[in-house]
């Protein structure tokens, strides 16, 4: 095989062509840290190749060197030889650029087909010298594992041959990406904050380029009871805008694995600004957030996330009911589509995430590119995996004159776009770092803003909606968002028959109107806008499940109307989930299978289906009449585990 040439893999439902990176490697040592030529000589390390260290991925603990290409190879292969290393790994690009650089870790994700015996997986795994390191709760048949001093080839390879083996529905190796953060470089400065009241009084302002927050604040400031979770590079404690009673709940640092995500490295600015964009305090001084009464749930990432990074930080989301979720950043390669492990954890903290399992509202900035989130421009291709997965509000910005910042993000897959800065308007006034560190001297920043600024402004809409209405899902929450949206621009937004905008999405967010609509007294752009009416009922059957047996449970629904969603709840507690199969049959609707043969030997099944996040498993009941018996059928497929049918539910919405 030719070392030049690129290796092609799946990833996701793409396609990556991934090329060595001439001149650069990544170690991690079995104990300690190499950060310099020091550290490396012990290892086998020759003076005459004088690698260079160069960058940290403090999630993997992998330290990145720069060597001069011709002793690439020899370097390297010194460093595999040494006792001390346990990975030596050559580096990968897809775009050619030292920023798009990824770094395999030595993991791997491995789904086999179901019908997949296990003395043939056992043999898959034990060929390739694979280790399991643990299931995948939200992946049937799926493995995290890793690659152990039996493997004969790099985790690249490796899945090259898995990927075309009829027994391996997926096989991707986790690689650790470069984080791109998504900025451009009164209380007594509110009448500053032009993006929460513009009353168009100056140069670069338009009279209601904004987001309608005081007539909002009329409804609501926020409740401590909604969390706001928001993931950047650091945090100021010290601001006070941001250290209040009862307003900080559950900090994480997982670039340092400790319980302080304040900053760390001169650089670490971004998070403080956007934190307080969603939801600085208001105090009597200084700036306010959008949603100043909401809580605020501080998590700093490392400049490096890999695929176990990702699921780590939106896990942590989910077990501390994070009820929003806010990421101004994005992978630097151009080329990004996720891996297997990225969406599904993704679309778990969607769809499973908050307290009341109702899903976290979870927004990503669109980019500052001025570029397709999805295409080609010139030579380079684009595809922003994070901003356009299906669960995620992707977030573009409009400037104080209510046209597209120039910088912004487009395409057809933007969900709305809030204001922020962008020539010839101005920028957003937001927290910064106390004192001399930060973006500017001073305690605030004058000067904030691209989709990093934009995405948490919408974060802190959804913590007011929540704060009003907890009950809604987050994809209900995205509805009310984009249908509230003020339609800016139509000379120039390109906006189709549906209202959406490829710059604008669905309009730039309208706090006022949006609250209005929740709170039940909406008058809509239409006159329309009733929220749709809820009625839930649920059976606490406590019922035996016979071995390789059957069971049904009859909830019959009271009320003549037509259905616009439902949602499905069962719990039952079993010692081996895999051998059971859940149907549910709607009055005059064949049967839905909502769940057959997965989860192995894990214990209990607790599941909600609804039909905002999987219209498919529902098509065909939106519009029909509900009233009748819904009936619910649990069968056991395999003999000697037993369980009880605890409880189920039927969620209504009309």
């Amino acid at each position: 095989m030719n070392p030049d040439k690129p290796i092609l893999l799946k990833r996701g439902r793409h396609e990556i062509a991934l090329k060595k990176i001439p001149d650069r490697f990544a170690i991690r040592l079995k104990k300690g840290i190499a950060k310099d030529m020091a550290s490396l000589r012990p290892l086998n390390i020759e003076k005459k190749e004088e690698p260079e260290h160069i960058d940290s991925d403090p999630s993997e603990r992998m330290e990145i060197f720069s060597v001069r290409e011709h002793v690439m190879e020899e370097t390297v292969d010194h460093l595999r030889k040494a006792p001390r290393s346990e990975i030596v790994t050559h580096m990968y690009t897809t775009d050619d650029t030292p920023d798009g650089a990824f770094i395999p870790t030595g993991r791997m994700t491995i789904r086999f087909t179901h019908h997949t015996e296990k003395e043939t997986r056992e043999q898959i795994l034990a060929e390739n010298g694979l280790e399991i390191e643990r299931e995948i709760d939200y992946l049937p048949d799926g493995y995290i594992v890793r690659l152990t001093s039996a493997s004969k080839e790099n985790p690249l390879k490796i899945a090259q041959k898995l990927q075309s083996q009829k027994n391996v529905l997926i096989a991707e190796p986790d690689l650790s990406f470069k984080v791109a953060y998504k900025f451009i470089p009164k209380d007594t400065l509110y009448p500053q904050q032009w993006h929460l009241n513009n009353l168009g009084e100056g140069t670069g302002l338009v009279a209601g380029a904004d987001v309608k927050a005081e007539k909002a604040w009329d409804y609501t400031l926020g409740s401590r009871n909604i969390v706001i979770c928001v993931m950047d590079d650091g945090f100021d404690f010290t601001h006070p805008d941001l250290n209040a009673p009862g307003k900080i709940i559950a900090p994480y640092d997982f670039g340092q694995d400790d319980t302080d995500p304040s900053p760390v490295d001169k650089n670490d600015n971004h998070g403080t600004a956007c934190a307080g964009v969603a939801l600085a305090e208001q105090n009597g001084t200084g700036a306010v957030g959008l949603a100043p009464g909401c809580a605020f749930m501080p998590v700093r990432t490392s400049g490096w996330l890999s695929d176990n990074a990702i699921e780590e930080l939106f896990q942590y989301a989910i077990d501390k009911h994070a009820d929003v979720i806010s990421c101004s950043w994005a992978a630097a390669a151009p080329y990004f589509p996720l891996s297997t492990i990225m969406q599904g954890i993704i679309h778990k903290a969607a769809t499973r995430g908050r307290r009341n399992r109702k899903g976290c509202v979870i927004l990503f900035a669109a980019g500052n590119e001025s570029a397709p989130l999805q295409g080609k421009m010139g030579d380079i291709n684009y595809h922003q995996g994070f901003a356009l997965h299906p669960d995620v509000i992707a977030v573009a910005a409009s400037n104080s004159l209510d046209r597209q910042s120039y910088y912004s993000n487009y395409g057809p897959e933007i969900a709305i776009c809030a204001p922020s800065s962008g020539s010839p308007g101005r920028g957003i006034l937001t927290t910064d770092r106390t004192g001399t560190p930060g973006y500017e001297k001073g305690d605030y920043t004058f000067g904030f803003g691209g989709t990093s600024s934009a995405t948490p402004l919408c974060a802190g809409l959804a913590g007011l909606i929540l704060s009003i209405d907890p009950e809604l899902t987050a994809s209900e929450l995205r509805n009310i968002i984009m249908q509230t949206a003020d339609k800016i621009d139509r000379e120039n937004g390109e906006y189709n028959a549906d209202g959406h905008s490829p710059k604008y999405g669905h309009g730039r967010i309208n706090a006022h109107r949006a609250l209005k609509m929740v709170s039940g007294n909406h008058d809509g752009n239409n006159g329309e806008g009733r929220l749709p009416q809820t009625l839930f009922m649920e059976h606490r059957v406590k019922q035996q499940i016979p071995d390789k047996g059957e069971i049904k449970d009859t909830i019959p629904f009271p009320l003549m109307t037509n259905i616009r969603a439902v949602e499905i709840s069962v719990e039952i507690k079993h010692t081996w989930r895999g051998d059971l199969s859940v149907y549910l049959k709607p009055p005059g609707h064949d049967e839905i299978l909502l769940h057959h043969n997965s989860g192995h030997n894990a214990n209990d099944l607790v599941m909600i289906c609804r039909s905002s996040d999987d219209p498919e498993l529902f098509a065909g009941l939106a519009g029909q009449p509900a009233q009748g018996d819904w009936i619910l059928r649990v069968t056991d497929n395999a003999e000697r585990d037993t369980g009880v049918l605890n409880k189920w539910g039927i969620t209504i919405h009309y």
